[in-house]
């Protein structure tokens, strides 16, 4: 494998006098929350409810929402508009209605926004929806053309600030799972129960088209304590910086779990196949963060710790599948999805982290109508 590394990226650092430890307990989202996502974009037009209420259907200036959330210990909600993943199909691939559909959408949202939605505003949505602090983590757009209409389409993605300080955004989905919070069967065919139960990275996104609201989803809310308040030991960056250069390549060479092959050169792992025969790795932030972690196998108690996480992308040339089909090629591939961490190093002894997927997601389909 012929490995190019390029890392010349912003270094993020909270700007706090101390980091110190934190204890971190799973936690239900309140019922106010909800029920200000309704009151701000649904504008109480409700047109249905299923499922003794825990799914609800709105239509708001043309355009069709879907709710869902469930009561009681409410651990993930959304509320998204109903036709959002078609804005990416190709009209060959879409009959004659629903290009109508499309069409007739794209002039709703023209109707319905005032101007695109800046980082800024998102913040300020969430600041008045979320209870706690947040951050924009990073934010995507791209233009949805249909014939002579062209919008605007933007995702945000948050994180919670603990005392100035992120726990870092994760794209969950992108990472090996978890072996503790799987069950799995030995050599002699004898089933073994998961030793864990799930517990994802909390998530929080919003997604606009031409300013007006395409998708809200909030999912696995922590609640934050004290631990101790004496600041920990942090490695200096220069020692952190040496430790990635010297364990990037080995930790992709040796990371076999949860790699799919591509499609239509498109990757849904965080690391080439083991077969690239050239990879080319861009680092595009580096961020000095919390990371939460578990006490042993418990899935609602755990520490945040301070952790380096080294985002980026790559394009390699490895084997895929042609155009979705049946048969392998060597195709270019690429991975560049925001929040994949390619590597984490614990801030305080430069040992490498090994961040996983905690079992089958409890968080929303990643990546669907969002805009990388």
């Amino acid at each position: 494998m012929k490995f190019t590394l390029t890392a010349d990226a912003p270094i993020e650092v909270p700007d706090v006098g101390a980091i110190c430890l934190k204890n971190v307990k799973k936690m239900t989202i309140s019922e106010e929350e909800p029920q200000k996502v309704l009151d701000t974009f649904a504008k109480g037009q409700l047109l249905k409810q299923d499922y003794d209420g825990l799914a609800e259907t709105y239509e708001v200036d043309g355009l069709t929402y879907q709710y869902t959330g469930t009561f009681p210990d409410l651990e993930a909600f959304s509320f998204w508009e109903e036709y959002a993943a078609f804005d990416d199909v190709n009209e060959e691939n879409m009959s004659q209605d629903e290009k109508k559909q499309r069409a007739e959408r794209f002039q709703n949202y023209i109707k319905a926004g005032n101007q695109n939605m800046t980082d800024d505003g998102a913040e300020n949505y969430v600041k008045d929806i979320v209870s706690g602090e947040w951050h924009l983590f990073n934010s995507a757009s791209k233009e949805l053309t249909e014939e002579n209409c062209t919008l605007e389409k933007t995702s945000f993605f948050f994180e919670r600030m603990v005392d100035g300080v992120p726990v870092n955004y994760i794209r969950n989905s992108y990472l090996s799972y978890d072996e503790l919070s799987r069950p799995w069967i030995d050599e002699d065919d004898n089933f073994h129960e998961a030793q864990c139960d799930v517990w994802d990275n909390e998530s929080l996104t919003m997604i606009f088209c031409s300013g007006t609201l395409q998708s809200f989803q909030h999912s696995d809310p922590i609640e934050v304590s004290d631990a101790s308040d004496e600041a920990l030991f942090l490695l200096p960056f220069d020692e952190i910086k040496d430790i990635f250069e010297k364990t990037i390549t080995m930790q992709i060479m040796t990371e076999q779990e949860n790699r799919l092959p591509a499609v239509d050169g498109i990757s849904f792992t965080r690391y080439p196949s083991i077969d690239a025969q050239t990879v080319e790795m861009t680092i595009t932030k580096v961020q000095l963060g919390y990371m939460r972690v578990r006490n042993g196998s418990s899935s609602t108690e755990g520490s945040l710790i301070p952790v380096w996480d080294f985002y980026g992308t790559w394009n390699s040339q490895e084997p895929a599948y042609a155009d979705g089909g049946d048969e392998m090629v060597i195709d270019s591939v690429t991975m560049d999805r925001i929040g994949v961490p390619l590597l984490t190093i614990d801030a305080r002894d430069g040992s490498v982290v090994q961040r996983v997927q905690s079992g089958p997601s409890t968080t929303f389909p990643g990546g669907i109508g969002e805009c990388e």
